[in-house]
C-alpha cells in the first residue's frame, strides 16, 4: 500500500496544483470569474487545505494554528476574510477531489494487487443518511427541515455509495431535507459499474429499484433486502423453497415511478429475479432479491454472508459522523455546508487508506513478532483521523511526500486497537430526531 499511497498523493496534489494554477481548470472552481486572482493570505491551496483540516474549534483558534504551526508564518488572517474566500470556491472541487482519489486508488491499487474484491466484484453498499444543521435562517431556507407547535429542526439529506471491501466512499450527494432517499439512490445507479455488486437494504427493495438495474447500460448486479409484507415474498417462504428464480410484475406505483423516469412498463412486464432464503444468526429469516444467478456459480449458501458485508457502510457513516464530526459545520452559509460535507468525504477517505497502510504494517509485525497479542489489532482511527488532520497541510505543500506518509503510518502503529471476532450488541435504535426536538447549536465548539 505504501507505493499505491505515494502515487494517489502525488496525484491528489497534481489536481490541487492545477487547480489553482491552470486558468481553465480554475475557472470551473471558483465562483466567480476575479476569484483567486488577487494574491491574498488564503490562496486557493490555503483555503482548500484549511477546509480539509475540518474546523471544530473557534475560528480564530483554528486560523492561529494553520497559519503559525502548520504554515510557520508569523502571522494569521481574519475569521472575516476565510468567510470571503471560502465563498468564492465552489464546494464540487471536494467532490471532484474524492472522484481522484478513487480512481487513482482502483488504477495504481489494481496494479500492486491491493483491490480487494469479491469473486471478482468490488461490493457496494447504497445507503442515505439524514444529517442536523444548525437552525439558522440560510439554511433552513436553503435545506428545510421539519417543525411542530413546540419546536423546528433543520437538516439535510446525504446518500452514499460504499466499497465495503476497500472502505471507500465512491459516491456521495448532499440534498435538502426532505429530499426522497429513493430517488437519492435511483440517480446514483449510473455511478454503478459492471464489476460492482450494489447492496441495498429493505427500504430499496421496490419494483423501480431493480428494472434501473437491469435496464441500465452497465447491468450492474444488485443485491436487495425484500420487505417482509410484499406477496411474492410471502408465497417464496411458504414454498419452502431455499432459492427461486421468477417474474416480478410492477404495481400502480412502479407504472408510475418507470414512466417519470422515461420507461413506458405496464403490469405485464416482467422482471425477471432470483429470491433466496436467507437465515440470519438472530434466528430471523429474509428474503434477498439478486440477478446473481445459481448457474452462474452463486450458491444459495454464499448470501448471507454477503448481505452482512453491508455493514461496513454503517460503520463508516458511524466514523464520519462521530470522529469527524460531519454534522459540526465551520459556517452557517449554504455553500460552507456543502463544503464541509464534500471535505469530510474526502478525508474520511484518505484516512482510510493511510490506516489501511498502518493496520497491514501492524498485522505484519505482528505475524513475525515472538509476542503475539491475543487478539488481531487494527489502527485506531480516532486517534489516526485527527493526527491526519494535524499533518495534511505538511502532506500536500511539502516537497517529500513519502516521508509524510511513514510518518504518519508509524503513528497509526504506535496506536491500535483489538479486533475482537463475534462481538455483537443488541442496536438501539435512538432518532435525534425523534418529535422535532433535537437542535444543533452553534455556540458548543471549545477554544482551545
Amino acid at each position: 500500500m505504501f507505493e499505491v499511497n505515494i502515487k494517489i498523493i502525488s496525484e491528489l496534489k497534481a489536481f490541487l496544483s492545477s487547480s489553482a494554477s491552470e486558468s481553465s481548470l480554475l475557472a470551473l472552481m471558483r465562483n466567480s470569474d476575479k476569484a483567486f486572482t488577487r494574491n491574498r493570505k488564503l490562496t486557493f491551496c490555503r483555503t482548500v487545505l484549511l477546509i480539509c483540516k475540518l474546523c471544530k474549534k473557534t475560528l480564530s483558534v483554528e486560523l492561529d494554528q494553520f497559519f503559525e504551526k502548520d504554515l510557520g508564518l508569523g502571522y494569521s488572517c481574519s475569521v472575516s476574510a476565510l468567510s470571503l474566500q471560502r465563498k468564492k470556491l465552489a464546494f464540487w472541487f471536494f467532490s471532484f477531489w474524492n472522484d481522484v482519489l478513487c480512481a487513482s486508488f482502483y488504477f495504481h491499487g489494481k496494479q500492486h494487487g491491493e483491490v480487494r474484491t469479491w469473486r471478482g466484484h468490488r461490493l457496494i453498499a447504497v445507503d442515505g443518511s439524514k444529517m442536523s444543521l444548525i437552525a439558522v435562517k440560510a439554511l433552513q431556507k436553503a435545506f428545510g427541515g421539519q417543525s411542530n407547535r413546540h419546536s423546528s429542526f433543520c437538516g439535510a439529506q446525504a446518500i452514499v455509495q460504499f466499497d465495503v471491501l476497500n472502505e471507500l466512499f465512491i459516491y456521495s450527494r448532499l440534498a435538502p431535507y426532505r429530499t426522497a432517499e429513493l430517488n437519492m439512490a435511483w440517480e446514483a445507479i449510473d455511478n454503478l459499474e459492471t464489476d460492482m455488486i450494489a447492496i441495498y437494504d429493505r427500504n430499496f427493495s421496490n419494483f423501480k429499484t431493480i428494472a434501473l438495474h437491469l435496464y441500465s447500460e452497465q447491468q450492474p448486479r444488485f443485491v436487495i433486502r425484500a420487505k417482509e409484507h410484499m406477496r411474492m415474498v410471502k408465497t417464496f417462504l411458504k414454498t419452502g423453497l431455499q432459492s427461486q428464480e421468477l417474474d416480478m410484475y410492477p404495481g400502480k406505483s412502479g407504472i408510475d415511478g418507470m414512466r417519470k423516469a422515461g420507461f413506458i412498463v405496464n403490469k405485464r412486464t416482467a422482471l425477471r429475479v432470483r429470491m433466496i432464503r436467507v437465515e440470519l444468526n438472530n434466528g430471523i429469516t429474509e428474503v434477498l432479491f439478486t440477478n446473481l444467478w445459481e448457474a452462474e456459480g452463486y450458491e444459495s449458501a454464499l448470501f448471507q454472508e454477503l448481505y452482512m458485508k453491508r455493514w461496513g457502510i454503517e460503520t463508516c457513516i458511524g466514523i464520519s459522523k462521530n470522529l469527524l464530526q460531519l454534522e459540526s459545520m465551520s459556517g452557517l452559509s449554504e455553500e460552507s455546508v456543502y463544503q464541509d460535507f464534500y471535505a469530510t468525504i474526502f478525508m474520511t477517505n484518505l484516512a482510510s487508506l493511510l490506516g489501511r497502510q498502518g493496520t497491514d504494517e501492524v498485522q505484519k509485525k505482528h505475524l513475525e513478532s515472538s509476542k503475539k497479542y491475543k487478539w488481531e489489532v487494527k489502527v485506531n482511527m480516532n486517534k489516526g483521523s485527527g493526527e491526519l488532520r494535524r499533518r495534511l497541510t505538511e502532506l500536500f505543500l511539502n516537497d517529500d511526500p513519502p516521508r509524510i506518509i511513514q510518518n504518519l503510518v508509524d503513528y497509526f502503529c504506535r496506536h491500535v486497537s483489538p479486533i475482537r471476532p463475534g462481538r455483537s450488541y443488541k442496536r438501539k435504535r435512538i432518532n435525534k430526531l425523534f418529535n422535532c426536538k433535537h437542535r444543533t447549536y452553534s455556540n458548543y465548539k471549545p477554544s482551545t
